[in-house]
């Protein structure tokens, strides 16, 4: 398979083409590539920080969010968030949450349940019709991708 070509894109063709085909040629079927459109993308490693300020500033503020509405596990989770990277208002939106999980001090027994945990505290201090967040260990390889908020 080509390296630029991910199997969800090859997947997603294949589904188009087969509604096509049982909705009929005739109908005048037509794809159209959402990816721009606030749809999820895969991100399996950190995307870059054009703004560090303004991700810590992020982070701080999901951070006091959660220590103040979040359950104690959100809590523990959150204390591993570093910055939060990306764009989002309340219609779409991608965020990337880098952590110290892996790495720092005190390990993590569970990097999944953080990661998982951190997914939900989220979704509750953002909401979006069509958000998505992405939480990265230490080292910035991802633990959990493109999970709704």
């Amino acid at each position: 398979m080509h390296p630029l070509i991910h199997p969800r894109l090859i997947r997603s063709a294949a589904l188009a083409l087969g509604a096509c085909v049982a909705i009929g040629l005739t109908s005048g079927c037509e794809w159209t590539d959402t990816t721009a459109q606030g749809t999820a993308t895969e991100q399996e490693t950190l995307p870059p920080d054009a703004d560090k300020k303004q991700s810590r500033r992020n982070a701080d503020d999901f951070r006091a969010w959660v220590e103040a509405n979040g359950t104690q596990e959100q809590k523990k989770a959150a204390s591993r968030v570093r910055r939060v990277i990306g764009e989002w208002d309340d219609r779409t939106g991608n965020a990337y949450i880098s952590t110290d999980i892996n790495g720092g001090t005190t390990p993590v027994k569970d990097p999944m349940a953080t990661a998982r945990a951190l997914t939900a505290a989220f979704d509750g201090w953002k909401d979006s019709k069509e958000g998505y967040v992405s939480v990265y260990d230490v080292f910035g390889n991802a633990l959990v991708t493109n999970e709704e908020f």
